[in-house]
């Protein structure tokens, strides 16, 4: 998929699990990371098929600007995301799925099936070009005067 925006822009988003809120639909606050950095853990709240839940999220892979994975510790989940600078645009693969821990899981996700998480997949790309969309549509700040 491409992004109309450079990759550096995009990666303030993508890059930084902290920021998710701001655009990835699903994932409604995070908590407990300090450092953005491959083996950090953080808790995430999100809305799932079963509601609100808090899980553990562990960053698996981290390349600045390129590569940054993400795996819930509990189920399995996970969502990897890779840039490619394409001149002033970015191209994004995006892949978001699960290897369950456990047979609950293995059911619940073997249920909702491969749309769901395409549909995970769209709703996040929409809500990353929204979001980039209104920030480049903002004024730019001005510094504080002193």
């Amino acid at each position: 998929m491409v992004i109309d925006a450079p990759v550096e822009q995009v990666w303030t988003y993508v890059g930084d699990p902290r920021r998710y809120p701001e655009w990835a639909g699903n994932v409604i606050g995070i908590t407990g990371l300090a450092t953005v950095a491959r083996d950090a853990e953080f808790q995430q709240v999100s809305k799932s098929p079963l509601g609100k839940s808090e899980t553990t999220f562990r960053i698996e892979e981290l390349d600045d600007l390129h590569t940054i994975k993400l795996r819930c510790q509990q189920s399995g989940y996970y969502s990897r995301w890779v840039l490619t600078e394409a001149q002033a645009t970015t191209f994004a693969e995006v892949e978001i799925g699960i290897e369950p821990t456990a047979v609950q899981y293995r059911l619940l996700f073997g249920a909702l099936g491969k749309r769901y998480f395409r549909r995970l997949v769209e709703r996040a790309l929409d809500g990353l070009r929204t979001t980039l969309d209104r920030g480049a549509s903002r004024p730019p700040s001005r510094p504080a005067s002193g």
